[in-house]
């Protein structure tokens, strides 16, 4: 008996040492597994090309496409309302389903009327705020009430936070409303987080059904995320010069991949959904922008400087919100602005890439990511089935 007793405990010990053995090269294999995840995909060379994509349509049943949208700019009065009804009716054509939308000064019977419309033809409507009084700065005018009379009058109240109350919840109750562009990074400074923080907060309590979106230029990075509120992240490369192609430019797009993602990890980390603001405009639109990148000067005219400033292409607006997609994994995708991208054949163009099917390199990382996922799974389970035998062993 005292024999076969010894004979267990090294026999016991073999076992052991051979699961200890079994455990270090799963995690040997786990590691790589996760080091691999963490290398960034090459990019796809394809995905630069609009006919190319058109004609991948099996990746779209990879994984939906999220909800995108414009900033409309149209100004709501009763002479306008027909205009900008049909602007809806566009960007619906384009493949878009939200529009950003501002609202100072119009009644609220205009503003019911122009969300109603919205409705019919499937358009959700975003709606601008950015009035730098409600989080602590100064007023657009003098006052919520001041700013914002037809929610005053309406409610019968002065005060900020009644006022801001009261157009929320009447904001909310409206079907077509997808939320609140509640802060633009031009109105906002870091300095201003606690105020923005209790802003978002009363926006929240209000209705805390629709997003509420804050846009931050990539310069600011992270500084807003704790406000809890969804970031539209800004992504407008400096350039007077196209994009593309991407192998002459991957400095440049390998910046654009690290914005995103840094994004993608915040939004993860607060518990906010990631958007991003793609560019639809010509970089600059002013003197200021074409000097900042030293192409125009001061003397020159706005036409003379204009004239050097870059609109993007279809095929660099088609791979920016590739990039989005495949390193941010938005829940919301907006375009600045509409007034320049509805110019000419710019319109078009947008449309085609609004409608482009989910790209190839996107869903491979997808496809990627899940499969590795699930292979993970698999040794963890293989491994705690490993680890409850050899205690029950041990047992016996």
């Amino acid at each position: 008996m005292q024999k076969s007793r010894r004979l267990s405990r090294t026999a016991a010990l073999t076992y052991l040492s051979i699961v200890v053995l079994i455990l270090a090269a799963a995690l040997m294999v786990e590691a790589r597994s996760a080091l691999a995840l963490t290398r960034p995909l090459s990019p796809q060379v394809d995905a630069h090309n609009i006919s190319q994509q058109a004609t991948s349509r099996q990746a779209q049943s990879a994984a939906a496409l999220p909800a995108e949208g414009i900033f409309a700019g149209c100004a709501l009065n009763n002479s306008a309302l027909t205009t900008c009804e049909q602007q809806l009716t566009q960007l619906h054509a384009a493949g878009m389903q939200v529009a950003v939308v501002g609202m100072q000064g119009d009644s609220l019977a205009e503003l019911s009327a122009y969300a109603a419309y919205a409705q019919s033809v499937g358009v959700s409507l975003m709606w601008q705020i950015n009035d730098p009084g409600f989080w602590g700065s100064a007023w657009i005018g003098q006052s919520a009430a001041a700013d914002w009379p037809q929610f005053s009058a309406a409610c019968g109240c002065t005060g900020t936070s009644q006022v801001l109350q009261y157009m929320i919840q009447w904001l909310g109750a409206l079907p077509a409303t997808y939320g609140y562009y509640a802060a633009d990074d031009s109105t906002l400074t870091p300095s201003e987080l606690p105020g923005l923080t209790q802003y978002v907060a009363a926006i929240r309590a209000a209705d805390p059904n629709h997003m509420i979106m804050v846009g931050s230029s990539e310069g600011q990075g992270t500084t807003y995320y704790s406000a809890g509120a969804t970031i539209g992240n800004e992504i407008y490369p400096v350039t007077t010069s196209s994009l593309l192609p991407y192998s002459n430019n991957s400095a440049t797009w390998q910046a654009i991949q690290q914005g995103v993602q840094q994004d993608a990890r915040a939004a993860a980390q607060n518990g906010t959904a990631s958007a991003f603001i793609l560019q639809a405009f010509t970089f600059g639109d002013n003197i200021w922008d074409g000097e900042a990148v030293g192409v125009c000067t001061a003397s020159m005219s706005q036409a003379q400087c204009g004239s050097l400033l870059q609109y993007p292409s279809a095929a660099v607006q088609l791979e920016l919100r590739n990039e989005v997609l495949q390193y941010g994994h938005p829940k919301l995708i907006l375009w600045f602005n509409y007034n320049e991208a509805s110019q000419g054949n710019r319109w078009a163009a947008l449309s085609s890439v609004v409608q482009a099917p989910y790209p190839v390199s996107a869903s491979a990382a997808r496809a990627r990511r899940s499969q590795m996922s699930r292979a993970l799974r698999r040794r963890r389970h293989l491994i705690r089935r490993r680890m409850h035998a050899s205690r029950r062993w041990r047992r016996t």
